[in-house]
């Protein structure tokens, strides 16, 4: 969903609030943390104002407005007399789902599509997977009669299917969405989401091809006077998506970096601090969904994307391209997504190819492929735990037509990510991610610069913190 292009980290969004300077990396990390939970409280009153406030029913999953999607709305009784709305039949097979079937419920009851009458869930026959999307996905439509819904299919697409069919086919979570790569899965049409986060990453290893050096001992060899010691950036992030149409998505990425490196002179025994903060480039994309099954398993989407020279590159960091906020010229990304889901497990995978051009420095950054992978587990319609695999091979910057031998490589990394559906407010639902990964494989690019070597660095780890909020806005 938002992505940060670091030399080891692609982290999903965009900056709005910058740390000052003289913090410390910690500081700098924990008060970006106390911002979103300041966010987040502020926005706490809010989900006073849903079911036992009165003012209107708001959907127990997802959290929108029932009333705007009266022609799907679900009502449930549970066995005790308490209510619940949902804002379609897919949001009302997750709950019953999640309370262990039907039997804990006193009445399930739905909308009949084509005369807005309630029927009972258990006895309705449903289509699943057509072109209409009236509320959540998967679009599971409710009939009263059998022979309507078959109409429905012939006229719209999709299968038939009855309750105890939905209920079997139905996961906790109609999509996932990876913190490293995209997912092949969309959104509807109107259905909106922003993020913000704050993310932090440390490199702290010499790496000299596929192997690593404690930086002190590399600048400690007898030809080696100066090296790299640490990398550490920092940024806050902003991410927004839009679903233009049911099969084409827009989003837009964007972050606020500071950036430092240590570097070592005179063999070890000076340490000089080199910054750079400021915007970072924009990233703007498009999702188009190829294909997907009507029941909702299997989706194949292209990628397209541009990306926007928002970030500042700076000559005097020509050496160092690392600390560079961008690229100072556009971006072009093509690739394919494929997502497949199995019960509960969903498996996201992605390639993709970017092409840089040169900017007027006459500097040029390498071309960069990906790959990626991710499996996520939806135990419930709260909460997904995941672990993530991505590797991306750069190709070498060049400068005046001649490449920089110390640029470049494969880099590789391990993600877990966590995300907690918190609140129901606003006619949406509220979302917190934790995310932190490590290294895998590195490979980089190195070469000799008189009687020593100018290597890069790797190592270290990367984690982000993001608060997403998501609504859909009516469009039946």
């Amino acid at each position: 969903m938002i992505n940060i292009a670091g030399a080891a980290l692609r982290v999903d969004g965009c900056g709005v609030v910058v740390p000052p300077s003289d913090l410390s990396e910690e500081e700098g990390f924990v008060k970006s943390g106390l911002i979103l939970l300041a966010f987040i409280w502020l926005l706490l009153p809010h989900a006073a104002l849903g079911d036992d406030g009165g003012a209107r029913h708001s959907c127990q999953v997802c959290g929108m407005y029932t009333d705007d999607y009266a022609t799907t709305a679900a009502q449930l009784v549970r066995r005790d007399g308490r209510r619940a709305h949902t804002c379609g039949v897919a949001c009302m097979l997750r709950i019953v789902q999640d309370a262990g079937g039907p039997g804990a419920f006193l009445t399930l009851q739905v909308h009949d599509w084509p005369t807005g009458d309630f029927t009972p869930a258990a006895q309705a026959t449903y289509v699943i997977g057509s072109r209409v999307i009236p509320d959540m996905i998967p679009n599971i439509i409710a009939f009263e009669s059998p022979e309507e819904a078959r109409a429905f299919r012939e006229q719209e697409g999709g299968e038939v299917i009855d309750f105890t069919q939905a209920l079997s086919i139905i996961s906790p979570m109609g999509m996932t969405n990876p913190t490293r790569i995209k997912p092949a899965v969309l959104p509807p049409r109107g259905a909106f989401g922003v993020g913000l986060g704050s993310m932090k990453m440390v490199m702290d290893d010499v790496q000299i091809g596929s192997d690593s050096e404690d930086p002190q001992d590399f600048v400690r060899r007898p030809t080696q006077m100066m090296g790299p010691r640490k990398m550490t950036s920092r940024g806050e992030m902003l991410m927004l998506n839009y679903g233009l149409t049911d099969r084409l998505t827009l989003s837009l990425n964007g972050a606020y970096l500071e950036k430092e490196m240590e570097m070592y002179q005179m063999g070890g025994a000076v340490t000089r601090k080199r910054r750079h903060s400021g915007l970072a480039d924009t990233e703007v994309s498009l999702r188009y969904n190829l294909w997907k099954d009507s029941y909702y398993r299997n989706f194949f989407s292209l990628l397209g994307g541009v990306t926007v020279p928002t970030g500042d590159f700076d000559g005097a960091f020509l050496s160092m391209p690392g600390l560079q906020l961008g690229t100072e010229a556009f971006g072009f990304t093509g690739g394919l997504l494929y997502t497949h889901r199995h019960g509960h497990l969903w498996f996201h995978f992605l390639t993709s190819y970017t092409a840089k051009l040169e900017n007027d420095y006459d500097y040029q950054f390498g071309d960069v492929a990906r790959v990626g992978a991710a499996l996520h587990y939806t135990p419930n319609y709260n909460l997904m735990l995941g672990l993530e695999v991505d590797g991306v091979d750069r190709g070498k910057n060049e400068l005046n037509g001649s490449k920089i031998g110390n640029t470049g490589g494969f880099r590789s990394a391990l993600t877990a990510i966590a995300e907690w559906r918190f609140l129901t407010a606003l006619g949406g639902n509220f979302n917190l991610r934790l995310s932190g990964g490590i290294p895998l494989y590195e490979d980089l690019n190195h070469d000799r610069m008189g009687s020593g070597e100018r290597v890069q660095l790797g190592g270290g780890y990367f984690a982000s913190v993001m608060v997403n909020f998501k609504r859909r806005f009516p469009r039946y």
